[in-house]
């Protein structure tokens, strides 16, 4: 038995129409499916939790996820410690988990894989446990500063929705970050990276990564990779808004690295504190804190899919 998870209002009902394209498939037809639609924000991990009652995880050949990257988060904080086979087929605005994994984004070749059986690919997904709340999962980044208010404005951007009806999604992000250059402050953070403390006066960024993508494309960390070992940390710190400026304009190849203020770092453990709440985004999820610690998980997710060459 397969389990579906559609999320209709991802990439502007783009994901529904993928699910309803593939409903119509002779491959579909053939696999014992069990659908459930996503009606509002947070619901994908609840039906996830719910399925522990429902059926036995033996029965499970794989959940499968039709939405964006946002999806994909709730659905993996809704799994917890269950180990059961995840296929994504993306239907959001951003898809950098597709990128990040290097799988493709053919929702006929994903099914093709899952109906064949294809053996999945490992995918080490990253923990975070802000002050006084539960643990979390993430599957792309967790960040604090300037792209957590970034992503804050791309979900509430007013003409949103006209960018999806003109196919110009990945201008969404990148909008809200001009906007948001303008208004931005940079911070005051410490952060310790496996027991060894550094402080920054002005942080302007600061991601903690799975693989390089973020914002819909932007190779924000080209040497993220992923890994059961360790998390990829890139920070820009004590830069001009105009030196980020030029900075934009070589994010999407990565050749940012080789701006002066811009650090990367490794580690398995990682705490970030400050003295006053900080923005932080994690899969375009948003929220505010002072400490936070963050770390890989103890287990692999298993990531069903066609593997791109």
């Amino acid at each position: 038995m397969y389990i579906f998870i559609v999320n209709p209002t991802a990439g502007n009902g783009k994901a529904e129409k993928i699910y309803r394209r593939l409903k119509e498939t002779d491959i579909f037809k053939k696999m014992n499916i069990v659908s459930y639609h996503t009606d509002y924000k947070g619901h994908a991990e609840e039906l996830i939790e719910q399925l522990y009652t429902f059926y036995d995880k033996r029965t499970i050949e794989a959940i499968v996820v039709i939405g964006g990257d946002g999806t994909m988060h709730e659905v993996i904080n809704g799994l917890k410690n269950w180990q059961v086979p995840i296929s994504f087929i993306p239907g959001g605005s951003g898809n950098d988990f597709i990128r990040g994994i290097s799988m493709s984004d053919s929702p006929e070749k994903i099914m093709q894989a899952l109906l064949k059986k294809e053996r999945p690919v490992e995918y080490w997904i990253g923990e975070f446990t802000p002050q006084q709340r539960k643990r979390r999962f993430f599957v792309n980044c967790f960040g604090i500063g300037f792209d957590a208010q970034v992503s804050k404005r791309a979900n509430q951007f007013y003409f949103k929705k006209w960018l999806h009806r003109l196919h110009l999604s990945s201008l969404i992000y990148l909008l809200s970050l001009l906007y948001e250059l303008m208004r931005y402050k940079p911070i005051e953070l410490t952060m310790e990276v496996d027991g060894e403390p550094i402080h920054f006066e002005r942080v302007f960024l600061l991601t903690i990564s799975n693989h390089p993508y973020f914002g819909g494309g932007m190779k924000i960390n080209p040497l993220a990779h992923n890994n059961g070992q360790t998390l990829s940390i890139l920070v820009i710190d004590s830069i001009s808004k105009w030196k980020v400026l030029a900075l934009l304009g070589t994010v999407f190849t990565g050749k940012h690295l080789q701006f002066k203020g811009v650090h990367t770092f490794e580690g398995r453990e990682i705490t970030l504190s400050s003295e006053s709440p900080v923005p932080y985004q994690t899969d375009g999820e948003t929220g505010t804190t002072q400490h936070v610690h963050v770390n890989k998980k103890g287990k692999p997710v298993h990531i069903v899919g066609y593997k791109n060459e």
